[in-house]
């Protein structure tokens, strides 16, 4: 199926439920190739212009689902969202950039979804429409899970914030995948970070996040100690919900992790 507005594809979709939504299908399509899935049939999306536009609403960002990692890496965007930018522009090959859309990074089940941390440490809502209606919701740890059947993701609210803003990735040893965003929100003197990779989907350390941001100097966006983004990198280490496998591939994760923390706080704030 084709559908060539939001509103066919909703209705398309509360028709034929069992079908699986595909835009630039660079999650989807090896699965399926694979044999992982079946599905008993395909939506595409790529028709639908409304999904691949970005835009202002208020005072935030509203990016459609079908935005492209390429576009996400322009400079217009990057210059708003830098963070999520640089997660962009460290994804898979130029083809898959130039394929592969947020709206499918969102509902992969990888682990590599490496738009979930940028956007949970935004605090960003991810929009969902249906024949029924629209909602949003939280981007928190695992969105797929938000989804209800006849859901379709349209795009991400998020807030344009005027401070600092990384986002590191580390694939260490083969299997291992962590990513980190830092962000930082001078006008509510605070700071969000969120870990992804080594588990599904994302996970926020509020209590690293208000141990440092005590220690910035929002006026001139640097630490008052200079110390703080070591202590910052095992507090984020120690907050994060204990893992699976032996123990030392747990001590190597927070050693990786508390190492990203680290750098991205030397970086936002100029140590």
């Amino acid at each position: 199926m084709l559908p060539h507005s939001l509103d066919e594809a909703v209705h398309a979709l509360a028709r034929e439920p069992a079908v699986l939504p595909v835009a630039g299908g660079t999650d989807l399509m090896p699965r399926v190739n694979a044999g992982l899935l079946r599905p008993r049939g395909l939506l595409g999306l790529s028709g639908i212009a409304e999904l691949r536009q970005w835009h202002y609403e208020g005072r935030r960002l509203l990016i459609g689902a079908g935005v492209t990692w390429a576009r996400l890496a322009g400079p217009d965007l990057a210059a708003l969202v830098p963070a999520l930018a640089t997660a962009a522009r460290q994804l898979g090959t130029p083809q898959i950039r130039m394929m592969g859309t947020i709206g499918g990074n969102l509902i992969a089940r990888a682990r590599e979804a490496d738009a979930v941390p940028v956007l949970a440490a935004l605090e960003a809502t991810v929009s969902v429409q249906s024949a029924g209606g629209s909602r949003e919701f939280v981007c928190d740890a695992a969105p797929a899970a938000h989804l209800l059947p006849g859901e379709l993701i349209t795009g991400v609210r998020l807030p344009v914030l005027h401070g600092p803003q990384e986002f590191l990735k580390a694939r260490t040893a083969p299997g291992f995948h962590a990513t980190l965003a830092l962000v930082a929100d001078p006008g509510a003197r605070g700071v969000r970070c969120a870990v992804g990779g080594v588990r599904p989907g994302a996970e926020r350390t509020p209590g690293a996040e208000r141990w440092l941001a005590d220690r910035v100097d929002f006026g001139s966006g640097r630490l008052i100690d200079p110390d703080a983004p070591a202590r910052f990198g095992a507090l984020v280490a120690e907050e994060l919900p204990p893992g699976e496998g032996s123990r030392t591939a747990r001590a190597y994760e927070a050693r990786v992790v508390a190492a990203l923390a680290r750098r991205a706080a030397e970086r936002a704030f100029a140590v």
